[in-house]
């Protein structure tokens, strides 16, 4: 059964990275009824929750499908599917975008409005309170 899950970018290094095909354990924010299951920021003052979990797939609406996040440091690092690399800015220009091209970061002429990635698990298990 594929569970899925929001991961919504705060930037500011206040996210969690995440990776296709990776075991791991995950905090999300507390949902209530009917609300979409979304990973955790420290941008939200909201209860959060954890789960172990493998990650089966990440898209995009743009970009498509996404095999890594690297949301450590102040520039976060995605790798898509097709093989392509990029630095997204989280700190002074969140968003804002740099292509890995002829062995260098080079500024990308994409903008991207919406950040959000679709998550899908494998396999989750159930979300236990963080005490």
């Amino acid at each position: 059964m594929t569970i899925n899950a929001l991961w919504i970018p705060a930037w500011y290094e206040l996210d969690q990275s995440i990776v296709v095909g990776v075991t791991e354990e995950f905090v999300f924010h507390k949902t209530v009824a009917n609300e979409a299951l979304t990973f955790y920021s420290g941008a939200k003052g909201s209860d959060a929750v954890k789960a172990t979990g493998t990650i089966s797939a990440i898209k995009h609406n743009v970009l498509g499908d996404i095999e890594s996040v690297d949301a450590q440091g102040l520039d976060y690092t995605l790798v898509l599917q097709d093989g392509r690399r990029l630095l997204v800015n989280a700190e002074e220009n969140p968003g804002l975008i740099y292509e890995w091209v002829d062995d260098s970061w080079q500024p990308s002429d994409m903008v991207i409005t919406d950040w959000r990635l679709a998550v899908q698990f494998a396999s989750l298990s159930p979300l236990t309170p963080i005490k």
